[in-house]
């Protein structure tokens, strides 16, 4: 670019000495040559003050605050930049962010308002494998908080005119959700335009605003929030969202989930009546999860040729879910035994490696082709294996040259998964592919299983 935009960063801090030196080099990291940092500290009586000395380039002011917003207020009272963003005093920019952004927001042409990917880390700044979802339709469905809140806040950045308008921050909210409100407003008037790349972090951890709350409480506040914006009860959008948060709580596919789930138990016990009554209840209330729950399998199995490529095209009809696409980079099992397109573990073996040997079970049901399984040991491709039977399996693939005694990187790629949710309505959003019983490494001294 002939020219950087200043772009004023404001850092909210309060007894934050154990993460702040991180954020702050996470931005100095960012090599950005026309940068206004400002971090807003509360009065820490932390080291905060003496970690924020080490960086002469910041604007630092140390006063009491009447919270996080207020804090934040007064720091873009003070800012001068073009580009407008805040950053917690827990949270990161990952490299390159500030540039992109720079690039990204041009509001002669209506760019006003841009927003990235983020990943969450827990408290050790370790990537778990999970992103924010992020994605912006239109103002209502931001409204729609219910369906989930798909604006990740540290990746979200903006022009003066923008916080003008609709701006500042609330200082009379509860302060887990100060940015949703901000960006209720936003919405009213700006288009969020959406950048494919991951630009910060926010950190996950029991004191952290996410981590304190419940996903009930997080939601039913959230709801109160968003009712502020719904308009005039005459108006089309009120009952617009009310009908939808209506029909949410109505919970209409768990419902009917629950009587086709009787109808089954039902059918086993040879009960007709019930099985009818449940099932044409549970079908009349959701008929497209009756139709994935009974008539999908059926002819995923009972068909051929064009047809069944056709039966087996219903599963990728739409894009990927903005939930299930913060899965993708998911690589460990999860607590139901359940990996995604990739699983990563790893394993120790004493006396050295002389093959891969990974146990497990799989329902093709939902899956739209055949699944192969890339098995990679230390990142070496060691052998692929196409899974054609339901129930549980075992591979065993030997290894060319055996691995050493010591810890192993395992990697297992699946060619294919699905999406619990687009077939049941069930909110479980994860890309799954197969469930892992055990991948161990046989040794070379009786080739006995090493856990």
């Amino acid at each position: 670019m002939e020219r950087w935009p200043r772009i004023s960063l404001v850092t909210p801090s309060f007894n934050q000495g154990r993460y702040i030196a991180e954020t702050i080099d996470s931005v100095v990291g960012q090599n950005y040559p026309n940068l206004e940092h400002l971090v807003m500290d509360g009065g820490s009586s932390d080291d905060t003050l003496g970690i924020l000395k080490r960086y002469p380039h910041l604007t630092v002011v140390s006063e009491p605050d009447r919270g996080q917003a207020d804090a934040i207020n007064k720091g873009f009272r003070r800012a001068t930049g073009e580009i407008w963003g805040f950053l917690n005093s827990d949270d990161t920019l990952l490299p390159g962010a500030l540039q992109r952004i720079a690039q990204e927001i041009n509001p002669q042409h209506g760019r006003h308002v841009i927003m990235g990917r983020c990943r969450f880390i827990d408290e050790s700044g370790r990537f778990i494998g999970i992103e924010h979802p992020s994605q912006f339709t239109h103002h209502r469905r931001v409204l729609e908080v219910w369906k989930g809140y798909t604006i990740p806040q540290p990746a979200t950045f903006w022009t003066p005119d923008v916080w003008r308008n609709c701006g500042p921050l609330a200082e009379n909210l509860p302060f887990a959700w100060i940015d949703y409100d901000l960006f209720c407003r936003f919405s009213q008037r700006y288009r969020f335009c959406f950048v494919d790349q991951v630009l910060a972090t926010y950190r996950l951890h029991t004191a952290s605003k996410t981590g304190a709350l419940t996903e009930a409480q997080r939601r039913e506040e959230s709801i109160q929030i968003s009712r502020h914006y719904w308009g005039k009860p005459w108006s089309r959008q009120y009952w617009q969202l009310t009908l939808s948060l209506a029909w949410y709580r109505f919970n209409r596919v768990g419902r009917a989930r629950r009587w086709l789930r009787q109808a089954q138990e039902a059918w086993d016990h040879r009960q007709p009546i019930p099985t009818v009554a449940y099932g044409l209840a549970g079908g009349l209330l959701a008929p497209e999860v009756a139709f994935y729950v009974c008539i999908y399998p059926f002819l995923r199995n009972h068909t051929k040729g064009l047809l069944r490529q056709a039966v087996g095209h219903l599963a990728r009809l739409r894009e990927v879910y903005p939930q299930t696409a913060a899965y993708l980079d998911y690589t460990e099992p999860w607590s139901d035994g359940w990996v995604g397109p990739r699983v990563v573990v790893t394993k120790e073996t004493e006396y050295g490696g002389q093959m891969v040997s990974i146990r497990g079970e799989v329902d093709r049901k939902y899956l739209s082709k055949p699944l192969v399984l890339t098995v990679f040991a230390d990142g070496r491709e060691i052998g692929r294996q196409c899974i054609e039977q339901n129930g549980s399996f075992e591979l065993e693939l030997p290894l060319s040259q055996p691995l050493p005694a010591g810890l192993h990187r395992i990697e297992v790629q699946a060619s294919t998964w699905f999406v619990p949710h687009r077939f049941a309505r069930n909110g479980d959003y994860r890309p799954l592919a197969w469930r892992l019983t055990d991948i161990s490494l046989p040794s070379c001294r009786g080739c006995s299983r090493q856990t």
